[in-house]
């Protein structure tokens, strides 16, 4: 048997709070916002960090590895901007008949594979981190990043 709606909710609520706000449909703008905007707070969290590790590595004098960080930071900043900006509204929330259970289900999917795949890249961003010492680890690393 498949994963239910009630169980996908409740794991996003874990991510979001308010998010159960999605069965409620006077919370429901709100919460459409809430869900992105935590993927962009944690997106700028990633570029932060690398932020920094660059400037460590700018200060060590060894400017070799800052144009592969630098890309980095710029494609979370992209990926930040396309999740900020992204429209808003689940039209199906906002009509007046009701959702079914698929629909509903189907975008509590969605929103648990964003952060999911955000997980994946704070895995992969820690590892970049853990390699600025060593520059062919460095480029291992980075290159596994940009997959992700």
């Amino acid at each position: 048997m498949g994963v239910t709606v009630a169980k996908r909710l409740e794991r996003l609520v874990r991510f979001v709070p308010g998010v159960a706000g999605y069965q409620d449909r006077e919370n429901a703008r709100a919460t459409d916002k809430d869900v992105p905007m935590r993927l962009v707070g944690e997106l700028r969290r990633l570029i932060q960090a690398l932020e920094e590790d660059k400037a460590r590595i700018a200060a060590s004098g060894d400017l070799s590895s800052l144009p592969r960080l630098d890309r980095l930071a710029g494609r979370l900043e992209r990926l930040s901007r396309t999740v900020e900006f992204a429209g808003r509204g689940y039209a199906g929330l906002f009509d007046l008949h009701t959702v079914d259970a698929d629909t509903l289900g189907q975008l509590y999917a969605f929103d648990l594979g964003l952060f999911d795949a955000l997980s994946a890249v704070r895995a992969k961003a820690e590892a970049v981190r853990a390699a600025l010492p060593d520059a062919e680890a460095l480029k291992t690393a980075a290159e596994h990043m940009r997959e992700a």
